[in-house]
């Protein structure tokens, strides 16, 4: 499943196409330090913010800043690299229900928080997220999209 997940369900975007591909979006949705301060930087204001504090797993701190900035709901949750909690899921599901924004910050890893997104985000919702080495990735959340990241979610091994 590594492989599949990998290769993402977005397509790679410019910083200076972001403002026409982030048009109509019902929900923007940012997965990652370098993405979310990349969109904060540049006037963007992601309606859920998921980060970690780490960047390729070394310490981040510009987004600190960043996000201090930004007004809106503060929530920490534990998931370790490789795993998505019930916890992360749950708090992302209410994130997408509320009308301020959410910054969830990951006491772990939040790679395969976009998984989640792309599976529970109100289809015309736009997801950055980063692809390690190679740049930031737009999912634009539709039914077919949300339908294959449910599939992977529920094939993926149920620890407990």
């Amino acid at each position: 499943m590594r492989n599949e997940l990998s290769t993402g369900f977005g397509e790679l975007v410019k910083l200076e196409d972001l403002k026409i591909q982030l048009e109509g979006c019902v929900k923007l949705l940012s997965v990652g330090d370098f993405v979310s301060y990349t969109l904060l930087d540049n006037g963007f204001k992601p309606d859920l913010i998921i980060y970690d504090l780490k960047t390729e797993r070394r310490p981040f701190s510009p987004l600190s800043s960043k996000l201090s900035l930004l007004c809106g709901e503060e929530v920490v949750v534990k998931n370790p690299a490789g795993y998505i909690t019930p916890e992360l899921v749950t708090e992302i599901s209410s994130a997408l229900g509320r009308d301020a924004p959410t910054k969830i910050r990951v006491d772990g890893e939040e790679d395969l928080a976009a998984l989640v997104c792309a599976a529970a985000a109100p289809t015309g919702s736009c997801l950055m997220y980063g692809v390690p080495g190679v740049g930031m990735a737009l999912l634009k959340v539709d039914a077919a999209s949300s339908d294959r990241a449910k599939s992977l979610l529920y094939s993926m091994e149920e620890l407990n």
